[in-house]
């Protein structure tokens, strides 16, 4: 079992020293020429290095670049590997090898001279150097479930519409509503008039009198939109059609016959109106009990007050 171990350890760790002693070796024998001020033999065992990208290899074909001139011919090609060294490294966000190549682009080493990407190289640099910033935690909070939407249903009352529905629903922030209210009066009429009791029309061979009695015919219907404002609080607008007949009573007696008497009814066309209604109201809640107050109003000529109370289900 021993030996076994010892091979293994021999097949994998044998191949890197021989790879570390000849990378040691080119390097040393540049270094004994560079003494020698042996700048041809010098280049020659740091190129080995390059196929490598050696980066002690690099930084002396780099400083045999800059100070002598007479070799730079001869060395343009080989230069140029030392910049495709640097770029892969570079990309790896090497450091050194950035600050590298933002000499090879400022003076022209194995490229031509680029202050563009000279520039760009030391942005990057700075990134690099900046203190990475520690990942801060943030625990995610999770969604709380949407609220569902809450039903409700109540008596709706206004000064000429005692008798009312009003039912609806809200979700989480949003609902809606609709009413119907009525005096449950339905009194048909047969005369107009207008103003303060001025008949438009008179019957023939009668004469006629209004007395002091009135009586209204009114309905509404509306719907609209619920504004949870608060938990306890909400707010309604809404629109819808509605129609209001003041009826006004009158006698009627025969010219030619005083005792022959009649009471007839008649629509005052000034007072009454029919089309759009609106209705705006608040609503404050008790638990499950609701109670409201408002206001509505027919063809904004008419306004009438509202009150109302439910429950929530």
């Amino acid at each position: 079992m021993k030996r076994l171990w010892i091979l293994i350890l021999l097949v994998i760790v044998l191949p890197e020293c021989l790879l570390a002693q000849q990378r040691t070796e080119y390097n040393r024998k540049g270094d004994e020429a560079m003494k020698r001020q042996d700048y041809s033999d010098a280049r020659m065992w740091y190129e080995e290095g390059i196929s490598n990208c050696d980066s002690y290899s690099i930084n002396q074909l780099t400083a045999i670049w800059k100070t002598n001139k007479k070799m730079r011919a001869s060395m343009r090609s080989l230069m140029t590997k030392c910049l495709n060294c640097l770029t892969v490294k570079a990309t790896d966000n090497d450091s050194t090898a950035v600050a590298q190549l933002i000499v090879y682009y400022n003076e022209g080493i194995g490229t031509p001279i680029s202050e563009e990407l000279a520039s760009y190289w030391s942005d990057r640099l700075e990134e690099l150097r900046k203190p990475v910033e520690p990942i801060t935690y943030v625990p995610v909070q999770e969604r709380k479930p949407r609220e569902p939407m809450k039903f409700f249903a109540g008596y709706a009352f206004s000064i000429e519409a005692p008798y009312g529905l009003t039912v609806g629903g809200v979700g989480e922030r949003f609902g809606w509503y609709a009413r119907f209210r009525t005096n449950m009066s339905f009194n048909d009429y047969t005369n107009e008039c207008k103003g303060t009791d001025e008949f438009i029309s008179y019957p023939e061979n009668s004469s006629m009198k209004f007395t002091n009695k009135k009586k209204v015919n009114c309905f509404a219907a509306s719907a609209g939109l619920v504004i949870k404002c608060t938990p306890w609080l909400y707010t309604s607008i809404g629109l819808g059609y509605g129609k209001r007949e003041l009826l006004c009573e009158f006698n009627t007696w025969d010219k030619n016959d005083i005792n022959i008497a009649n009471t007839y009814w008649a629509k005052n066309i000034d007072y009454s109106y029919e089309g759009v209604v609106a209705d705006l109201d608040f609503m404050v809640k008790f638990g499950s009990i609701f109670v409201s107050a408002g206001c509505n109003t027919l063809n904004f000529k008419y306004v009438d007050l509202n009150a109302g109370l439910g429950l929530f289900f």
